[in-house]
């Protein structure tokens, strides 16, 4: 089975030939020297999360403006957050396993659950950037459905960027989209995955980056 993940489908999504490659042929995109910073912020905001769900209550970020109060079963967010481990399904009719690793849940008053997913960006999100996260949402959504979990019609994502530093301590502000989101989206990207994967090559995308690198280092080699 091809392993779908949802936090890194939604880019591969942008250039379905990248997509077919990383898939059939095994040839990922460089990654190059992976920024630790992020992953470090991300630790950081999850121990502030748990300091409220402790209290019961929803953080500064969060009270006014989501649905229901932070999802209480440690436990099993635990589990869920973890790299190694997270949430699976199989989808043998797509010859997909998907599997992924939540940053957090809202448990809304209706007892379904919303995923939140948090993001760290260097300066302050545009019109549409919320646009880009919706095959993870979505793909999130799928998750919990297969795992018989009650699945609520909304998720989140909360943007944090830096907004100052003085005397040691960073500044971030913030900003949460509400979005909608379901299993059946979650499925359509499946099926999108499958017949990218499961058809010719496709051609390279004229806005991928990546793509004109290969085709670059094709020339180059020829040229040679």
């Amino acid at each position: 089975m091809f392993k779908v993940s949802p936090s890194a489908i939604g880019m591969l999504l942008e250039c379905p030939r990248c997509l077919w490659l990383h898939y059939r042929e095994d040839v990922k995109r460089p990654s190059g020297i992976f920024p630790s910073l992020p992953g470090g912020m991300d630790g950081i905001f999850k121990a502030y999360f748990d300091s409220w769900r402790q209290k019961g209550e929803l953080p500064p970020e969060l009270a006014g403006k989501a649905n229901g109060k932070l999802f209480d079963d440690m436990g099993k967010l635990s589990l869920w957050r973890n790299n190694w481990k997270g949430l699976s399904a199989e989808f043998p009719e797509y010859d997909i396993l998907l599997k992924g690793a939540i940053d957090d849940i809202l448990l809304l008053e209706d007892g379904s659950i919303a995923p939140l997913d948090f993001k760290t960006r260097g300066y302050p999100t545009k019109e549409d950037t919320h646009e880009h996260y919706q095959p993870q949402l979505d793909l999130y959504a799928l998750l919990f459905s297969k795992n018989g979990l009650n699945v609520a019609k909304e998720g989140y994502l909360l943007f944090f960027w830096p907004k100052a530093y003085a005397n040691g301590n960073a500044e971030f502000s913030t900003e949460l989209i509400k979005m909608s989101v379901s299993p059946e989206g979650g499925i359509k990207i499946l099926e999108k995955v499958r017949d990218i994967i499961s058809g010719d090559m496709p051609k390279a995308h004229a806005e991928c980056g990546y793509c004109q690198y290969r085709g670059n280092e094709t020339q180059d080699t020829m040229a040679f």
